[in-house]
């Protein structure tokens, strides 16, 4: 298992995958999920260079079925 519950026992996070800091080369106006690191509330949304978030995160997607 690569996830675990926070220590407050209120989010599961990941144990090997992290919020990337926002620099010249995050991408622009696409689905990502967006977090200001001191207040710690994550959102879903596009970001547009506003100043507000610190990190980002690339959304998960399904694995394929392996069909015989």
């Amino acid at each position: 298992m690569n996830h675990k519950l926070n220590t407050d026992k209120t989010a599961l996070v990941s144990k090997d995958y992290y919020w990337l800091p926002i620099d010249e080369n995050t991408p622009l106006g696409v689905k990502l999920l967006l977090i200001n690191q001191s207040a710690g509330v994550a959102t879903l949304g596009k970001y547009f260079k506003t100043g507000h978030f610190t990190h980002y995160a690339a959304l998960p997607k399904f694995k394929k079925e392996h069909s015989e």
